[in-house]
């Protein structure tokens, strides 16, 4: 059974890979789990369960080193907050878990959902962390453990309208348990609410579970982290609340 703690460790390895593929790196300060994304210049304090400045401050100050212009803080809900909010964190919007099996579109989107990683279309940011959906492939360039949770397998789904234009995409990480952690889901604006989202989540889990294209993807669970506009989508796809969480960002 999936739970917040599991889902929590899903995010944390999902953050994990994204920092090692980008040439970025995970380190620990004092009960302080850390990934640095340089991609993004952002660094990232994953799930403290008691920190303390004696974590927070070599942490930041590595930060500080390689130049990070963010700093996000994911926290457990009922894990203490005073040492961050001394050091400057304070809340952002509160993150909501998710998980269930899921539900086959209603009505299927009329584009094309495909599983891979070239987009001619990716710049910057974007065009470096579609290097996630290979680090699996080649673990041996990772400078991880064998087995390291970050190696996970990693899918991104693109959706195109039948004239080729991209219109939305999302990542998915196998989680320990089996289960599909869902990962920076976007669809453009003027095709929200359309079905785009859907069928991603559809196009992953029939890509990643049946590989050969069978028209029911199976029983998989998906979990996700929703924000508050999010949330609703998460359920209308068959995912139920599992409770929720605090995302902090460094002022």
């Amino acid at each position: 059974m999936t739970t917040i703690s599991f889902a929590q460790d899903a995010l944390s390895h999902w953050h994990q890979a994204l920092a090692i593929a980008t040439g970025g790196k995970v380190f620990t300060t004092h009960g302080c789990s850390w990934a640095w994304q340089p991609a993004r210049a952002r660094l990232v304090l994953l799930f403290p369960a008691h920190a303390q400045e004696a974590g927070l401050r070599p942490g930041l100050a590595e930060g500080t080193r390689l130049g990070a212009r963010r700093v996000d803080a994911w926290v457990n809900s009922g894990a203490p907050s005073g040492p961050l909010e001394a050091a400057g964190f304070t809340d952002a919007a509160q993150i909501s878990w998710h998980a269930g099996e899921l539900v086959s579109p209603a009505e299927p989107w009329d584009g094309r959902v495909r599983l891979g990683s070239d987009i001619p279309e990716a710049t910057g940011a974007d065009a470096a962390e579609l290097k996630v959906a290979n680090l699996w492939r080649d673990p041996a360039s990772a400078g991880l453990s064998a087995g390291h949770p970050a190696l996970r397998r990693v899918e991104q789904a693109t959706a195109r309208t039948l004239e080729g234009d991209l219109v939305g995409r999302a990542f998915a990480q196998q989680a320990l348990g089996g289960q599909l952690a869902i990962h920076g889901l976007a669809v453009s604006p003027e095709y929200q609410r359309s079905g785009v989202g859907s069928a991603l989540l559809y196009g992953l889990a029939r890509g990643m579970v049946n590989p050969l294209g069978l028209e029911q993807p199976g029983q998989v669970e998906l979990i996700a982290a929703a924000s508050p506009r999010s949330a609703k989508f998460f359920e209308a796809n068959g995912m139920r609340l599992l409770g929720r969480g605090r995302h902090m960002l460094l002022r």
